[in-house]
This record gives C-alpha cells, sequence and structure tokens, in this order.
C-alpha cells in the first residue's frame, strides 16, 4: 500500500500546483483534513480546502507547489515541500516568494484523509517516528 500512498500524493502535489481541484476531488477522501503549521489554523473537507488554497495561489500570477522529498512512514508518507509564488497580482514583481514545509499525511480508503503540517523536516520526521 505505501507505494500507492506515494503515488497519491505526487498526484496531490501536481495538482496542488496546477489548481486540478478534479484530481484533487478524485484523491481526497471526503473527511479530508489540513492541519496548518503551528496551529495557524485547520481546514476540513474538500470545499473549505479548496477555498484555502485558491484563496493563496490566487494571489500569485503564476504559483507552484513542488515535492523536494516524498518519504515513506509506513502506512503514511512525509513530504517535504516548497511553495512559490511569483508576481503579486496587481505588481510587475519578478521574485518568487518562496514557503518550505513539510507535511505528515494519512490515508483512509485509499485517500489522502490528514494532512498535518511541520515548520520543519526535523519536526514531522520525529512526528512519524522516523528519527532516532
Amino acid at each position: 500500500m505505501s507505494q500507492e500512498n506515494i503515488e497519491t500524493v505526487r498526484r496531490d502535489v501536481a495538482a496542488r500546483s496546477t489548481r486540478d481541484w478534479a484530481v484533487l476531488a478524485e484523491i481526497w477522501h471526503p473527511d479530508i483534513e489540513l492541519e496548518l503549521v503551528a496551529g495557524a489554523g485547520t481546514f476540513r473537507g474538500f470545499d473549505e480546502i479548496k477555498r484555502f488554497f485558491e484563496g493563496m495561489s490566487n494571489l500569485y500570477s503564476e504559483y507552484r507547489v513542488e515535492a523536494d522529498e516524498v518519504i515513506d512512514a509506513g502506512d503514511r508518507v512525509v513530504t517535504v515541500e516548497r511553495v512559490a509564488g511569483r508576481g503579486l497580482k496587481g505588481s510587475d514583481a519578478a521574485i518568487w516568494v518562496q514557503e518550505k514545509l513539510s507535511r505528515l499525511i494519512s490515508f483512509k480508503e485509499g485517500k489522502v484523509w490528514r494532512i498535518k503540517e511541520y515548520r520543519s523536516r526535523d519536526q514531522v520526521l520525529d512526528a512519524a517516528g522516523l528519527r532516532k
């Protein structure tokens, strides 16, 4: 199952980068939950999470999500991602604004179910039980 989960996460990252909501609706569990870094907020359900991502990505003329690492954590998957935007709407800014975050992703019925974000790779690896 872990290889299937890894492939699902790769599809998730690609779909978030291109804002392909049809793919995300297919691979996200109906009870999906996203907990942002350090308790900054929790979003539940496809529509609420979609609105959050659209609000963030629509700020920029170019937006992307890239996974630097996708790590098998048994029945879960860890990612280290870069989220970046360029050209803040209404400006001609050419500089990429970038944030790096790490995520621990759990699955239910073969779909992305729970996502918890962490500030660092070390923190997410600790949470996943992958560091000694």
